[in-house]
């Protein structure tokens, strides 16, 4: 099952920042939901584009070998913070 690694662009007060998430969900639009669902926790989600960047994006899918090397089970939604996350891509 594999799985993706999702952008959600927040608005804490003050600037819009992004988080990251890892999502072990297979299909993209269940695991965007998931990151909004979590992200939504941290700060409210943006309600559009801001400076061009999208409020939810799917930046890459996750192969079940590259999942089970960073230990992510299937249904974790798994924050990454807001650096970008290039080990997991």
């Amino acid at each position: 099952m594999p799985g993706w690694v999702i952008a959600v662009l927040t608005e804490p007060a003050g600037e819009p920042r992004r988080l990251f998430f890892a999502v072990g969900f297979a299909d993209q639009g269940q695991a965007e939901w998931k990151a909004i669902d979590a992200a939504g926790v941290e700060a409210p989600v943006a309600s559009g584009p801001r400076s061009g960047v999208e409020p939810v994006q799917a930046l890459s899918p996750l192969t079940d070998a590259a999942m089970r090397r960073k230990g992510l089970l299937p249904g974790e939604v798994r924050p990454l913070g807001e650096a970008w996350p290039r080990n997991w891509l």
